[in-house]
């Protein structure tokens, strides 16, 4: 093929590319492209392997066996399949929700929404809701765990290396005046471990199956 023929047609190419605004799964196991959008949504197929994930208004679903490095959402849910792979992971409103082995680099982290991981998850950083619970089945988290309004639940062999913290959330205004009595409630079984502390910044339902962890309480309001 001559020098401009080949121009030719990696202008068309290329060209094609930016007008679908889909990168081709060789394109994403190639250079890791990133996905920047304000309106839609993005999904990666198994075995792809994506760069930062960015959306506004949208969802990120991710199958089994793909990864990515960091997926930030403002409106919009993250949904992740069975071993998949990223750096870190944030939304405004939406939720968190991931299938088996997952491997996180970094941290979770949502202000108006759930993170649910099933068994064996495996997170480098922090865990973090404002209004949502937390579910971790058989995880680690190297760091702590945090949230104002929500419940946390650690389950089967869970390990967290850092605290656990319920962050003060002031007081809020009802019909009669200010009142506060909606108690978070924080599940421990009994084979799941909190290495550091169990910090309580407001007052907080406690069901620990491990009276060991009875120990780990700290009461700072």
């Amino acid at each position: 093929m001559k020098l401009s023929q080949f121009a030719a047609v990696t202008t068309f190419v290329a060209a094609t590319v930016m007008f679908s605004g889909v990168f081709s799964s060789a394109a994403a196991n190639s250079t890791y492209g990133n996905i920047d959008k304000v309106m839609g949504s993005a999904a990666v197929a198994a075995g792809e392997h994506y760069g930062d994930i960015s959306l506004v208004n949208g969802s990120v679903k991710m199958a089994s066996n793909s990864s990515a490095k960091s997926l930030s959402l403002v409106n919009g849910s993250i949904n992740i399949g069975d071993d998949v792979k990223i750096d870190s992971a944030e939304t405004v409103n939406g939720s968190i929700n991931a299938g088996l082995n997952l491997s996180v680099g970094g941290s979770l982290s949502t202000v108006n929404g759930k993170i649910n991981a099933a068994d064996n998850a495996d997170i480098a950083g922090d865990i973090s809701t404002v209004n949502g619970d937390i579910t971790l089945s058989n995880a680690r988290v190297a760091q702590d765990i945090n949230t104002v309004n929500g419940d946390i639940t650690l389950a089967g062999n869970t390990l967290v290396n850092g605290n656990v913290v319920f962050n003060s959330r002031g007081k809020k205004k009802s019909f009669f005046g200010w009142s506060n009595d909606n108690k978070p409630t924080l599940t421990i079984a009994a084979n799941a471990v909190v290495e550091g502390q169990i910090i309580l910044q407001q007052p907080v339902t406690l069901n620990l199956a491990n009276p060991a962890m009875q120990a780990k309480v700290v009461e700072r309001y």
